[in-house]
């Protein structure tokens, strides 16, 4: 089922890609078969090498719920996302990492949360898979997030898994355009400040752990110098918003800085 011309689209999908056609289809089809049929799906591609990954697209090319979009420059998953988020009008936005899967009924209980007013931020419990897309467990996500993160756990929402309010989004300014990794943590916690952070207990998302991912690849991975970096600065950020005294000190605070580096982004039509 798909959505009527007449159907306004409720939710946009930003599915972020590098280098990683040998999963691109299957991440696009995972979203495309969501029984919530009004959505659109923006693949935006971070200026892979050649265009051997357009043929993953090729079996969607006919459905005009998905675009494809290319940057001019390779700037990282965070700023691409920035970019995008100036071209979506719809009230929802949901993310979906290239590598992962989106399960069957994903975005239909996430968006009740949303749609019902009981959330501003919704992720859900996850399972992991290998390179081979071998499930290896699971990870239960707490229901209230803003609850966990006062009791001072630091990840309360796996970002790709996530579905949120464009309003919060627009509010906060996105995410970090200075960097290249680490900022979805940074946005949850600038997040929690305002809005209310909740998880679908369902399983709902599958969470792929490979060699060549941005989480375990060696120069960006946990652990890594960039990543160390970045969480230091996120923490001395965070500790600067709790000294705050005032709404009036705090509220600057909470706006990411924008994009640092110029890019264009263009349409792409699937290899045919």
């Amino acid at each position: 089922m798909r959505a009527t011309a007449e159907e306004k689209p409720a939710v946009t999908v930003i599915l972020p890609h590098y280098d990683c056609a040998a999963y691109l289809g299957a991440a696009v089809a995972s979203v495309l078969a969501q029984d919530r049929p009004d959505l659109r799906l923006v693949v935006v591609d971070d200026c892979t090498p050649g265009e051997t990954w357009t043929h993953a697209l090729r079996p969607y090319a006919a459905d005009p719920r998905l675009s494809v979009l290319r940057a001019s420059r390779n700037v990282g998953h965070l700023r691409l996302k920035n970019e995008v988020l100036r071209r979506v009008d719809t009230p929802y936005v949901a993310f979906q990492d290239a590598d992962d899967i989106s399960l069957p009924g994903r975005l239909r209980h996430q968006l009740a949360l949303l749609e019902r007013g009981k959330a501003d931020l919704v992720g859900c419990s996850y399972e992991y898979m290998d390179a081979e897309g071998r499930r290896s467990g699971r990870r239960r996500m707490p229901r209230n997030g803003n609850l966990w993160l006062r009791l001072g756990r630091s990840t309360v929402l796996l970002h790709p898994s996530s579905v949120v309010r464009r309003e919060v989004l627009e509010r906060l300014g996105g995410f970090d355009g200075t960097v290249r990794l680490g900022a979805d943590t940074d946005f949850h916690l600038r997040a929690a400040r305002l809005f209310r952070l909740r998880s679908v207990r369902r399983v709902l998302y599958r969470y792929r752990i490979w060699p060549d991912s941005l989480t375990q690849a060696p120069g960006t991975g946990f652990g890594s110098a960039e990543r160390l970096a970045y969480t230091r600065a996120m923490n001395d950020q965070e500790a600067r918003r709790r000294a705050a005294r005032t709404r009036e000190e705090l509220l600057p605070l909470l706006v990411a800085p924008p994009n640092d580096v110029e890019f264009t982004l263009h349409p792409v039509a699937p290899a045919g």
